[in-house]
């Protein structure tokens, strides 16, 4: 029997708001959670960990870079003294601080939603944990979940993060449980263009000494990997964007949100490797992608003219090349 067309029309409806539903579903709130933040002031402090961070683009940095002496990276067993990888599946979990779009926010969810899944993510693959010399080398295996996102405004610590406030935020908000506990997972604070910050944890300032950083905070006795990244809109040019091949438009026609693409990559699979800044690095203290830090290989142009070298989920990435760990090379696949 045919059904009318009122009945296909009924069915195209009810599931287009399921789909709804559940992208809405997927997006919590954190302004709803009451915050102590005497305690949370007191929570999250880690004095004896080490910051990394993403320099900026500009001169100092590319002096520095040419200054170094080449070497290649290397791993700490963490049965002496070193440490580990996330080598499982590894949840990552974004807060977005201040301003954002819903456009804004589906840009960043695609990317780590299908990052785990490219080519460019097959280079994290090379590295591994291994407690001795003579132990089995477990190596990085897992994919890379979008384990869920938050907004939470800034009225709650307002537009100028300073001193210990990210750390101290992100211990108080999984010790009431308002964030998973997941001690394996990754925890990223995204800010919007208006947010200015600044860590007396890290040392130094958003777009002057980094353009985002991964560390540590702490509940209890348990260590959680976390990093801030920031958004450039309003400083496109000063270092933490690819202002020299996408000047004026980006893949996803957002300045801001395309440039913070590369540098939450760059953090994500820096933090993977060496989640405490124990396990890989080199003589010189960089990471994996420290070494090719805004290095992007071979680029093409998206639809909208804007400059791309990764496509997935549907979207167009400018994303910096990674350090493989067997070629001690950068790459842009493996």
């Amino acid at each position: 029997m045919k059904l009318p067309w009122i009945f296909y029309q009924l069915a195209i409806v009810i599931f287009a708001l399921i789909i709804t539903r559940s992208d809405s579903a997927a997006l919590g709130s954190l302004d709803g959670i009451k915050i102590d933040k005497q305690q949370s002031q007191r929570n999250g402090i880690d004095p004896n960990g080490k910051a990394s961070i993403h320099r900026p683009n500009n001169p100092n940095t590319l002096a520095r870079a040419a200054a170094a002496t080449p070497s290649n990276i290397t791993y700490r067993f963490y049965g002496h003294s070193g440490g580990y990888a996330l080598t499982g599946t590894t949840k990552v979990y974004v807060v977005y601080y201040g301003t954002w779009s819903s456009t804004q926010i589906n840009i960043i969810s695609v990317l780590i939603s299908n990052l785990g899944n490219s080519s460019w993510f097959n280079i994290e693959k090379t590295y591994y944990s291994q407690l001795t010399d003579t132990s089995p080398k477990v190596s990085v295996s897992g994919s890379l979940v979008l384990g869920g996102s938050w907004t939470l405004s800034s009225s709650a610590f307002g537009t100028a993060l300073t001193g210990n406030t990210i750390p101290s935020a992100f211990a108080y908000y999984v010790s009431v449980g308002a964030l998973p506990n997941d001690k394996g997972g990754i925890y990223l604070w995204l800010s919007s263009p208006e947010i200015s910050e600044s860590s007396t944890v890290v040392g130094g300032s958003f777009l002057t000494d980094y353009c985002g950083y991964h560390y540590r905070f702490s509940v209890g006795n348990t260590f959680y990997v976390y990093g801030f990244i920031g958004n450039p809109k309003k400083y496109i040019g000063r270092g933490c964007d690819p202002y020299t091949i996408n000047p004026s438009i980006s893949p996803n026609g957002d300045l801001g949100v395309d440039a913070m693409a590369s540098v939450i990559s760059h953090e994500v699979v820096e933090a993977m490797s060496n989640p405490f800044s124990n396990a890989w690095g080199d003589s010189n203290g960089n990471e994996n992608a420290d070494k090719c830090a805004w290095d992007f290989g071979t680029y093409y142009a998206a639809p909208n003219k804007g400059k791309y070298n990764i496509y997935i989920g549907g979207k167009y990435y400018l994303i910096q090349r990674n350090w493989n760990a067997k070629t001690q090379a950068c790459a842009q696949s493996a």
